[in-house]
């Protein structure tokens, strides 16, 4: 009997029973459902069911209704992060606007119901945010992750650079995100640089990116208005939803690249775009404007800095670091 150990794929919202069933569509492709149902040990009614919902996952293909073959992996692990990706987004957009739930447990902590601390609390106003973020930083004996996806505010910067420079010279851990809108804004990019000599690992990012800060990985802040900081912030302590946060920052944090790798520019962007369209360099040439001379050396330069061995391996690392 093929069996499969463990669960890999429940993070992406896949059952061990699902898990099984899609391994073996794709180590046997063209299986009948009384193969999968006597190689996974289940009946066929739960070989049914674990088939329709990896239909619905777009994991397995039936031309005939009868036997199945496993999708692209690639494609399938993509595709379901994506989804876990969007549905961690709403849920903490759901967090952050639920005002009604904010005040009842500021009501509880006022009554002393919840002992001394509460697993969320709202603060208001830049002053508290910039003050619990110094508070938070000097208890953090670890790490704090952190994330800039846009202008830094003139009034705030002093006080965060002060507080991030104190706290690396201490020998706390930072990982920093910023947004290439951040790097815009006065004195941000000679920051960013004060920050890796300093020992923090910087990344940068023109994808999408929340306003947030996590310490020790048991304590975040996310902004209650990710476009307004001054708006305040929610505290967040419930080990779920803090868990939540950081998976959403590791994603972040590896669809971004060091900001010693300078961001593609515009001309480059248009390359990659069309060597992901198009197999032919004069087609993808034509489409640009451009001679085949010089596509085919922007192609070049582009795998080199991607280390990519091929086009195809070109265009996933891409994607990886957000540049298509």
């Amino acid at each position: 009997m093929d069996t499969v150990e463990g669960n890999t794929l429940a993070p992406l919202g896949v059952s061990a029973s699902e898990e099984a069933v899609y391994r073996m569509t794709l180590r046997s492709p063209g299986v009948g459902i009384a193969a999968i149902a006597h190689g996974c040990g289940m009946n066929e009614e739960s070989a049914r069911a674990a088939l329709d919902r990896l239909r619905d996952f777009g994991m397995v293909a039936t031309p005939d209704q009868r036997t199945f073959s496993g999708a692209d992996p690639v494609s399938v692990v993509d595709r379901l992060a994506r989804m876990r990706i969007h549905g961690l987004q709403g849920e903490i957009r759901r967090v952050a606007s639920s005002r009604h739930l904010v005040e009842s447990l500021a009501e509880d902590r006022r009554a002393g119901q919840w002992g001394q601390t509460t697993e969320l609390e709202h603060i208001e106003g830049l002053d508290q945010v910039v003050s619990y973020v110094d508070e938070f930083s000097f208890f953090a004996r670890e790490e704090r992750l952190t994330t800039h996806p846009g202008p830094v505010l003139t009034a705030a910067f002093d006080a965060v650079r002060r507080t991030d420079l104190k706290y690396l010279q201490r020998g706390l851990r930072m990982r920093t995100i910023v947004h290439t809108r951040a790097l815009g804004s006065p004195g941000v990019g000679h920051f960013v640089s004060e920050l890796s000599e300093r020992g923090a690992r910087v990344r940068g990012t023109a994808g999408p990116l929340e306003r947030m800060v996590i310490f020790d990985r048991r304590t975040a802040l996310v902004a209650t208005d990710p476009t307004d900081i001054t708006r305040g912030a929610l505290v967040v302590r419930q080990p779920g939803l803090v868990s939540c946060l950081l998976a959403l920052f590791e994603h972040r944090w590896s669809r971004s690249c060091a900001l010693a790798d300078d961001l593609p520019s515009a001309t480059e962007r248009r390359v990659l775009r069309a060597m992901a369209r198009v197999d032919k360099d004069d087609a993808g040439a034509r489409e640009l404007g451009m001679s085949v001379r010089t596509y085919r050396g922007h192609v070049a330069a582009l795998m080199r800095r991607l280390g990519a061995p091929n086009r195809f391996r070109a265009a996933l690392a891409a994607r990886e670091r957000n540049w298509l």
